[in-house]
């Protein structure tokens, strides 16, 4: 596949809309994803089914022992509720459960909550632990265990780095975010007795903003990769998949492919005319093409079979003799009849949004091929 030159586009996550990131902007893509956020606790759970109090896990026999002979302490910045005292529990507990020690002591800051959408953040470049204090003592419990995972993961895996490795191409950051959102929430579920997969599911009928769309993903679909990954090797085997991350959103929703050895997202040759000439592309991964076909009803009900016969994909911005620009985006499937079968909605999800109401949609062989 021909490298687009960061100058001209580099396609971002949304797959119905011609919507581009120069390289200026990557800067700020950047910067966002550096804090690693647990909004989803807050859209679409309360923790009411959970347990307040944490599972008792056995500690000292089972984490790892501590590089320093001084245990790792937290400490706390603003005014901290009355369940802030389990912040010491919690840390012992995260460490029995993942096998794994903090290297270095931890501050929480509390504050009050300006964002009702967010409850708390960890940033992985600056080290900043921050948990809200208006919610109720189960989801603030919950919030603080998520948090406090993200740094137990930066402090062995090295998220900053992660994101600064995968910044430049959002597939691949969405993938990362996964793994890293995913096991976070893996822990909430498993040391809180919360079973978060049973929340984290598209309504039948009506339509869905992104929003939920994406926290879904990264918090439900990213848990049932990282829970085959452990299911496949244990511990090691998700250790292993932080130094050698996923850098495509298909693995996240195809968890065998990332077993099996696969690690990029591949390409599709995108099909060019007499007199066209192609201009530029780029991936824009499976994410983009499962949230293209999550928006409607009709099109929702095939997300399994997306999921299940998905490939690949690649856009391209093609130039005719005439000088006309169009986007050519070619999707692999695999196999014909998967390809057939998806094809409707293919085109009916394209043609429902403004930008790409004229878009027609061609079968070749096992290859989707949208054009606008």
């Amino acid at each position: 596949m021909t490298t687009i030159d960061k100058d001209i586009l580099v396609p971002l996550g949304k797959a119905h809309r011609k919507i581009y990131l120069k390289k200026s902007m990557v800067q700020r893509w950047q910067r966002y994803w550096q804090r690693t956020m647990c909004g989803m606790v807050a859209i679409a759970m309360t923790l009411s089914g959970c347990t307040t109090r944490l599972n008792d896990v056995a500690v000292a026999q089972n984490a790892r022992p501590s590089q320093s002979t001084t245990r790792p302490v937290v400490t706390f910045d603003g005014t901290p509720p009355p369940w802030a005292d389990t912040a010491t529990e919690i840390m012992a507990q995260l460490e029995a459960w993942r096998d794994l020690s903090f290297t270095s002591d931890l501050q929480v800051t509390f504050e009050t909550q300006a964002d009702p959408t967010l409850n708390g953040w960890y940033n992985s470049e600056t080290k900043q632990l921050s948990v809200t204090t208006d919610a109720s003592e189960t989801l603030g419990q919950g919030v603080l265990l998520h948090e406090i995972f993200h740094a137990l993961q930066d402090q062995n895996f090295d998220l900053y780095n992660l994101r600064v490795q995968s910044m430049e191409e959002p597939d691949y950051n969405q993938a990362v975010s996964a793994i890293i959102e995913g096991e976070a929430m893996l822990a909430v579920s498993e040391l809180m007795n919360y079973r978060f997969l049973d929340h984290a599911r598209l309504p039948a009928a009506g339509e869905v903003n992104e929003a939920l769309f994406e926290s879904i993903f990264l918090y439900g679909t990213g848990q049932q990769f990282v829970q085959a990954i452990r299911e496949q090797g244990g511990w090691a085997a998700v250790d292993a998949m932080f130094q050698d991350p996923p850098q495509s959103t298909a693995l996240i929703f195809s968890p065998d492919r990332y077993i099996a050895g696969e690690r990029t997202a591949r390409s599709v040759d995108v099909p060019l005319s007499a007199g066209e000439s192609l201009q530029a592309e780029a991936v824009r991964g499976a994410y983009a093409v499962h949230w293209l076909f999550a928006r409607f009803p009709e099109s929702r009900m095939q997300l399994s079979q997306l999921a299940d016969s998905y490939v690949a994909d690649t856009l391209g911005i093609v130039s005719t003799e005439g000088e006309e620009i169009l986007h050519r985006w070619a999707v692999e499937f695999e196999s014909p009849e998967a390809a057939t079968a998806l094809r409707v909605s293919f085109e009916d999800a394209l043609r429902a949004d403004a930008d790409t109401a004229l878009a027609t949609v061609s079968v070749d062989e096992s290859i989707l091929i949208a054009q606008w």
